[in-house]
């Protein structure tokens, strides 16, 4: 695999990354719910925690928004390609987070039909310009050097 083809796949993951950080902030969200409901129940003081949990709630939000944002980018490139073998392979791999075991079996192909049909869409599809591609970097909004 070539230098590109990585590059573009940790391109293409920013969505499972950014969908991991949803999850688990909801998993801390759901966590300080519990805090709280407790706390309440006890005739605590919940303000701090409660301010806490604002901001929690706040940043779930704007994470959820992020990723929304990086999936439609994601899909829309993978959509420009011309072949609609390498589109189906790249949606489930990249949006659908499936193996390429599951994909062969879907596509009635053998796993190794899918490794090479991935690498030949990996060499097609186009970024979009500008596009910063960096292992450190996994969002469009922190610069990096490519």
């Amino acid at each position: 695999m070539t230098e590109l083809q990585k590059k573009k796949i940790l391109w293409l993951t920013r969505a499972k990354l950014a969908e991991q950080k949803l999850n688990a902030l909801s998993a801390v969200r759901k966590h300080d719910e519990q805090l709280l409901a407790e706390l309440n129940y006890f005739g605590e003081d919940t303000t701090v925690l409660s301010a806490q949990f604002t901001d929690i709630l706040t940043q779930t939000e704007a994470q959820l928004h992020t990723l929304l944002a990086l999936r439609e980018e994601i899909r829309n490139t993978i959509l420009s390609l011309p072949d609609l073998q390498m589109q189906t392979i790249l949606l489930r791999k990249y949006l659908s987070y499936e193996t390429n075991e599951k994909i062969a079996d879907a596509m009635f192909y053998d796993v190794r039909t899918i490794q090479r049909k991935h690498k030949q869409a990996l060499d097609q599809i186009s970024l979009p310009a500008g596009t910063c591609i960096s292992e450190t970097t996994i969002f469009p909004n922190i610069s990096c050097e490519n």
